[in-house]
């Protein structure tokens, strides 16, 4: 995904949004991995609402308001520390 916002998971590319509507309508779970830079994105189509995403992992740097809209929307949301290599 191109962005996550209070809409659902964003992108930006219609066939990319095509396809990947494919694939999540035949999954049983939802998991979403996404860095905290994806917060501060934004994209014009949505991907999928918020409800429809299980799990999200995210690192530490996602902000507070965000975490709690998502665990707002029921999504099991878990933190990891970024890797002191990649900072």
């Amino acid at each position: 995904a191109q962005a996550i916002r209070a809409q659902g998971l964003m992108q930006s590319d219609p066939l990319l949004v095509q396809a990947e509507q494919k694939l999540i309508e035949q999954a049983e779970q939802l998991v979403v991995l996404v860095d905290s830079s994806k917060f501060r994105q934004i994209a014009s189509l949505i991907l999928c609402p918020l409800k429809r995403i299980d799990v999200l992992v995210t690192d530490t740097g996602a902000p507070r308001e965000a975490l709690e809209m998502l665990r707002g929307a029921g999504v099991d949301v878990v933190l990891v520390e970024p890797d002191e290599a990649d900072a």
